[in-house]
């Protein structure tokens, strides 16, 4: 089953790109269109897109460079290609959320004073922790310092 959403295509007009590679980003809005991940796990296949779900607003230049151009001609490392991605895709994201495009249920804001907190436990029921008084004696451990003056002696 593919995930085909026209909403989510047609959301990336008029965005700023999210991926903003160094070097290969123009900035502008006129260009921005939805770029699919490309790669199997995504869905992606012979003559298949990727699931719509699954990419990001990315303007001409970073639409390119995704689909083919860090693996032809790399212009950056595969970490920083990587997290560029990621960061593209979770920026479109809160994009998609915050336009309702995507729903994720929140929980309401709730004041500290109103957090349930884990009551505590009865005095008998608590894990002792001694005291330094009631630690166990024996030889006494020698700080570094001490080693160090005996070794110059």
């Amino acid at each position: 089953m593919m995930i085909r959403s026209q909403k989510i295509l047609r959301s990336a007009k008029g965005q700023t790109c999210a991926f903003r590679f160094p070097g290969i980003c123009n900035g502008g809005t006129e260009t921005t269109v939805w770029a699919h991940l490309n790669g199997g796990r995504f869905g992606k296949g012979m003559g298949m897109k990727a699931h719509d779900v699954l990419g990001g607003h990315a303007c001409f230049w970073c639409h390119r460079y995704i689909d083919g151009g860090h693996f032809t001609a790399p212009q950056m490392t595969d970490g920083e290609f990587f997290e560029g991605v990621l960061g593209g895709v979770t920026e479109t994201y809160v994009r998609l959320i915050v336009a309702g495009l995507v729903i994720v249920p929140l929980d309401p804001e709730r004041p500290a004073s109103e957090r349930a907190a884990k009551p505590r436990k009865p005095p008998e029921q608590r894990t002792k922790i001694n005291s330094r008084n009631d630690w166990p004696t024996g030889q006494k451990i020698q700080s570094r310092n001490d080693l160090r003056k005996r070794e110059r002696t």
